[in-house]
């Protein structure tokens, strides 16, 4: 067993790794930054998925999103959180972000899972139908009307409605709120062995950071209108470069709050015997391949290359390989001398395999059943230099050098089509056993349905 007292894993929603003072990106990171300087980080991270959904899997169970197949966590997969409360560790969590709810399975093997969805407001389309509410009563029938394939748009209507006219108040949990939390947590816990996972969903949309942080409005109020303004389908130059400028404060926010949590670790002497993991759940485009956010079919880097930081450890190391949030779980067991457990799909980061491929995956959402088409997938995969997408939603297959061209700008498939067919080889192998997985569940739960149903 290791020295380790305190596991803290930190996830920013949407934090882009050239975003990140560290990775050569802006100075916006600080703090981000400091910490660096006194850890291992990874300057080729990459997210197994473009969204929430499609990453947390991977940074709190070390499988992938296809062998779960939807928005809630499968119960029969181990968590990161279940192993370390077996080998003495009290486990909590503190975030905001509906897709990691109670309601969906995210708090299995947290003693103390604080969510907050019962303060946070804004309409929910995450839970079942008799928990959505007015809102998702609405989404759903107009779905029912207008199809499956008008549920993002029918909820984003919504939601601009529900935010006009009711009184502005952000739909998660701030950084300072998120840290007060945390810190009166710890206060009263100082004395126990504790792995605490906090997530700040501050560089999410709607992007709308303290005043200070502000560069083209007098406030957050103007701020949360403006992005209320924007058609995201087709907005104009101006209005990208009007909203990067508000991603950016609110990744300097969050690097504040972040800095500020470890000074206070600092001062209360908790850092020396402390692990600490920071990463981001997935980046955010602003239209570098012609669309923004983080939709579900993104699979660039902008997207998917991430942040990932450990520190506790002595020393400090810069690695340029290719890493995947998928080892996180088996990294912490292994700074902790744990076994890592037969379901996790992942290796520790100590011992990195260089050319091991990485598989980044999604499909077409639906919403309002929780649901994900797997007949509709993009799927990535980086071996070495070189990333393949496959995306069935858009039709397109794409190929990239990415020693040349991390900023995927120029497609190689029609002239690599012996590295193509090498990539799309281990995807096909992939996907196959993820099937598998998935298909496997589903067969034991149908026997379990009829065994009740035979005993009732």
């Amino acid at each position: 067993m290791s020295n380790f007292k305190r596991v803290f894993l930190i996830t920013v929603d949407c934090l882009r790794a050239d975003y990140v003072g560290y990775t050569g990106g802006a100075r916006l990171t600080p703090n981000i930054d400091k910490l660096a300087k006194e850890s291992i980080v990874f300057t080729r991270a990459f997210a197994n998925g473009p969204g929430t959904n499609q990453s947390f899997p991977a940074i709190l169970t070390s499988t992938y999103f296809f062998m779960h197949g939807g928005m809630r966590l499968l119960p029969h997969y181990t968590t990161l959180a279940e192993v370390l409360s077996e080998h003495g560790f009290k486990t909590v969590a503190f975030h905001s972000n509906p897709f990691l709810s109670k309601a969906l399975g995210w708090s299995k093997g947290f003693s103390e899972f604080f969510d907050f969805m019962d303060v946070v407001r804004g309409p929910s389309t995450f839970i079942t139908q008799k928990q959505r509410g007015l809102a998702g009563r609405i989404i759903h029938f107009l779905s029912k009307i207008l199809g499956a394939d008008h549920n993002v748009k029918v909820q984003r209507f919504l939601k601009n409605i529900y935010y006009r006219f009711s009184r502005f108040q952000l739909p998660y949990l701030d950084g300072e709120e998120l840290n007060k939390h945390v810190v009166s947590w710890i206060e009263n816990n100082v004395d126990k062995n504790f792995f605490l996972w906090m997530h700040y969903m501050d560089p999410h949309y709607p992007y709308v950071p303290p005043d200070d942080y502000l560069i083209d409005f007098s406030n957050r109020r103007e701020a949360f209108e403006y992005n209320l303004s924007v058609d995201y389908n087709n907005p104009s130059i101006e209005e990208v470069e009007i909203l990067r400028r508000l991603y950016e404060g609110e990744v300097r926010y969050t690097d504040t709050c972040i800095g500020d949590f470890i000074q206070f670790l600092k001062d209360r002497y908790l850092l020396d015997d402390s692990l600490i993991i920071l990463t981001g759940d997935h980046g955010h485009a602003f239209m570098e391949h012609g669309r923004f956010g983080h939709a579900y079919d993104i699979l660039y880097n902008e997207v998917i290359h991430v942040p990932l930081i450990i520190f506790g450890i002595d020393g400090n190391q810069k690695i340029d390989a290719e890493v995947q949030l998928l080892d996180i779980p088996p990294t912490i067991l292994d700074l902790l001398g744990i076994r890592n457990v037969p379901s996790f799909l992942g290796k520790s980061l100590l011992d990195i395999e260089e050319g091991s491929a990485i598989f980044s995956e999604s499909a077409k959402p639906d919403l309002i059943n929780l649901r994900y088409d797997m007949g509709k997938k993009a799927v990535s995969c980086i071996k070495g230099n070189v990333k393949l997408i496959i995306n069935e939603i858009q039709r397109t297959v794409e190929l990239y050098n990415l020693e040349k061209d991390f900023k995927e700008k120029v497609n190689l498939y029609e002239d690599e089509k012996e590295v193509y067919n090498e990539l799309l080889s281990l995807i096909k192998t992939h996907l196959s056993y993820v099937t598998s997985k998935r298909i496997k569940h589903q067969i034991k739960k149908a026997k379990v349905k009829i065994r009740e149903a035979s005993t009732t």
